[in-house]
């Protein structure tokens, strides 16, 4: 069984691969060539969907359910 210690690893693994991929793509968001836009663009918005994911998941298992 899972336990909330191992979900909170993973969401926090989670999030580093997503901070990752934001870091490595975002230099080439500054190129002027149209090929290294497309190319970054579609990575950076995926480890911002990543990074997203794990903090939501951070959240919701963390929270406190008595209030």
């Amino acid at each position: 069984m899972i336990d909330k210690s191992m979900i909170n690893k993973l969401a926090v693994i989670t999030m580093l691969a997503g901070l990752f991929g934001m870091l490595f793509c975002f230099p080439f968001l500054w190129s002027g060539r149209m090929e290294d836009l497309v190319g970054a663009g579609f990575p950076f918005v995926a480890g911002s969907i990543l990074f997203g994911s794990g903090l939501l998941t951070l959240g919701l298992f963390n929270r406190d359910k008595n209030k």
